[in-house]
């Protein structure tokens, strides 16, 4: 069985391009590779593994944990069964943060890290010097940010293992993001979502409920505050904001599709 054939005969089971680079991924070549050898003929063991793949893929395991890597704001990260697959609305997140820093020695913080894509992102591409900080309270995604960090030689990022605020350091922070668990139980029967980290994902509010009251201890005068939230929340959270942030600012940005998905916070 040549490239071609194998790649007929899976047309209309699963979208043209991710066929290409399931094939690509089986066959450990480059995309460039299926097109330009149509004509190459297939050894079982590679079938094999390209039947698999497929297989996995028709039961919703994601391209990004087959390849076992995600794009992001420009950078590839590695992720794997224990992190979230990185969304192009959190692009958001780390564009806002680099608008923001404007000289050195902030102190950055990212809540619920889990690739490390948030706080690597802004590393790589902040132009002035900061201390990094990144939590999550999973120790194997943990393991994965620290790869990501290595990855981009960034030395300068301190993971810790933490539930919220719990092991944080007793310090200032300028800037704190979070992309925390916010979908209901509802939402959890999306079928796109069914192999990520369910602790990652299931929250509604509560999780950010239980940070906005921890907050206040650790925010530097001038603060910036980014939360990731479902559109739906959008009440509610303001609610939790207004009892546990005094005489804050308060603005909602809209992800690429014009919902409102990120909740901005600052003074």
């Amino acid at each position: 069985m040549t490239i071609k054939n194998i790649l007929e005969k899976y047309r209309g089971k699963l979208d043209s391009k991710e066929l290409d680079q399931l094939l690509a991924l089986a066959l450990h070549k480059s995309i460039e590779y299926i097109y330009k050898y149509p004509e190459k003929k297939l050894n079982i063991s590679s079938i094999k593994k390209f039947n698999q793949l497929v297989n996995k893929r028709l039961a919703n395991y994601s391209l990004a944990y087959l390849q076992g890597f995600k794009e992001f704001y420009g950078l590839k990260f590695k992720v794997n069964k224990h992190t979230l697959i990185p969304r192009p609305e959190s692009e958001l997140i780390v564009e806002q943060v680099l608008e923001y820093i404007d000289k050195d020695n902030l102190n950055i913080l990212d809540i619920g890290t889990g690739s490390g894509c948030l706080i690597v992102s802004i590393a790589k591409n902040n132009e002035y010097k900061a201390k990094y900080y990144a939590s999550d309270i999973s120790k194997k995604a943990l393991q994965v940010a620290r790869t990501n960090a290595r990855k981009y030689k960034l030395k300068n990022i301190k993971f810790i293992q933490s539930d919220l605020l719990a092991n944080l350091p007793k310090q200032k922070f300028d800037i704190i993001l979070a992309n925390l668990p916010y979908l209901s139980k509802e939402q959890m029967k999306e079928t796109s979502i069914s192999k990520e980290p369910k602790q990652a994902l299931l929250g509604n509010l509560d999780y950010y409920a239980k940070l906005l009251k921890q907050l206040p201890g650790y925010l530097n005068n001038k603060y910036l505050i980014l939360l990731e939230i479902d559109p739906s929340q959008k009440d509610k959270i303001t609610e939790e904001i207004e009892k546990s942030l005094a005489n804050t600012k308060l603005e909602f940005l809209k992800d690429l599709v014009g919902l409102d998905r990120l909740v901005k916070i600052f003074n």
